[in-house]
C-alpha cells in the first residue's frame, strides 16, 4: 500500500515496513533511529550483517551510509524477499540477501571475515521469537562479529520481567561490556546497543537509554516507562 509520502506493507493487520518515497534511505520508524546508533560509534566498517530484511529499511540506510561496505542480508520468507525487491529497492542495489531463517544462518554460519556491525530486526507476527532468550543465539552473533565491533538488537517487549531475562543472558555471553536499552514512547519495541569490546557509549546516547545493563552492575533503569 502507499499514499503520497509512504509505501508500506502489513502482516497480520500490523504495519510491519515502511519507506518514504521520496527518501528512501531515511528510517521511518523510532525504533529504527536506536538501531542506528552504533553507526554514530564505530569507526571501521567494512561488512555488515543485517537479519530480518523485512521491507529493507535499515538495508536502504546502511547501503546509503556505507556504500563501499560488503552489506548482506538474511531474511526466512521468499515472499518478504521479493516485496523488497519489487517494491521497497527504488534504486535497484544489488544485495546479498540470504533466505534463511535467523536461528539457523547464526548457528551455521562461519566467517574468517568477522563483521564490524550487526543489526537483528526479526518479527514473529505478535508471539515472542522461539528463539529470543536462548544464549546459543547470541553466542554464535558474538562469534559473527569484529572484536571492537557492534550488535543492534531489536526486542518487541511488553513486560519487564522479559527485559531482566533477556539481559541476564546477554550479560552472561558479553561480560564485559555495558549494554544499553532504548525505548521510543509508546511503543513495545527495546532496541539493546552492544559494544563487544566495552567501548564506550557517547554519553548523549546514555542519557537517552531507558536501562542499562552489565555483568558487574546488574540491570539498571534510567528512565520511566
Amino acid at each position: 500500500m502507499e499514499n503520497n509520502t509512504l509505501r508500506w506493507f502489513n502482516i497480520d493487520g500490523i504495519m510491519q515496513s515502511a519507506m518514504s518515497i521520496s527518501e528512501p534511505s531515511s528510517l521511518v520508524f523510532p525504533h529504527m533511529l536506536f538501531m542506528a546508533i552504533p553507526t554514530y560509534e564505530i569507526t571501521t566498517v567494512n561488512r555488515v550483517l543485517d537479519i530480518g530484511l523485512g521491507g529493507g529499511g535499515l538495508l536502504r540506510f546502511l547501503r546509503d551510509k556505507y556504500p563501499q561496505a560488503h552489506i548482506e542480508a538474511v531474511e526466512k520468507s521468499q515472499h518478504i524477499i521479493d516485496l523488497y525487491r519489487q517494491f521497497f529497492n527504488p534504486n535497484e542495489i544489488e544485495s546479498v540477501i540470504h533466505c534463511k531463517d535467523a536461528h539457523a544462518f547464526v548457528t551455521q554460519q562461519t566467517t574468517t571475515l568477522p563483521f564490524d556491525l550487526i543489526v537483528v530486526d526479526i518479527f514473529d507476527s505478535e508471539t515472542l521469537l522461539p528463539f529470543i532468550f536462548e544464549s546459543q543465539f547470541y553466542s554464535n552473533l558474538k562469534d559473527l562479529v569484529a572484536k571492537k565491533g557492534w550488535i543492534a538488537l531489536n526486542t518487541v517487549f511488553t513486560k519487564r520481567e522479559q527485559i531482566s531475562k533477556l539481559s541476564d543472558v546477554l550479560t552472561k555471553i558479553f561480560p564485559d561490556t555495558t549494554i544499553y536499552g532504548f525505548k521510543a514512547a509508546q511503543f513495545a519495541n527495546i532496541v539493546w546497543v552492544i559494544a563487544t569490546d566495552n567501548q564506550a557509549l557517547n554519553p548523549i546516547w546514555q542519557q537517552q537509554a531507558f536501562f542499562s545493563t552489565s555483568k558487574i552492575d546488574g540491570l539498571t533503569y534510567l528512565l520511566d516507562d
